[in-house]
């Protein structure tokens, strides 16, 4: 099973999002794409950070069984404490939806496409 590793403060946590757990994400999020949150970023908009903490623990649960919504707001103040900032965690965030198919990872300079072949 394909899976992200995020290191916070010292320790390896395992992310990626499960339907199931990208369902209950929705929920919190009002019934918005818990991508949508992230994309704003593109636009210069950073997403709240509480939608973005939603992301990391709904990213937890699968890997780190029961790891609690404070325990993630302690890791993140933890994550800061060390100087790490929160435009630092976006990027992984957006590596956890790559690998949890909401989209393919774009292809590195001089990799082949198959559009060649068209």
């Amino acid at each position: 099973m394909k899976y992200t590793t995020l290191t916070m403060n010292g320790k390896d946590y395992k992310l990626r999002l499960g339907a199931a757990h990208i369902e209950q994400l929705e929920k919190h999020l009002g019934g918005r794409n818990p991508l949508d949150l992230l994309m704003a970023a593109e636009n210069g908009n950073l997403p709240p950070l509480t939608g973005t903490l939603r992301i990391l623990h709904s990213s937890m649960q699968k890997f780190q069984h029961g790891i609690s919504w404070s325990d993630v707001q302690n890791i993140y103040d933890e994550y800061v404490d060390e100087g790490n900032t929160y435009t630092d965690l976006l990027p992984h965030l957006i590596e956890v939806f790559q690998i949890s198919g909401f989209f393919k990872k774009a292809p590195e300079a001089g990799e082949a496409t198959g559009a060649e072949n068209l």
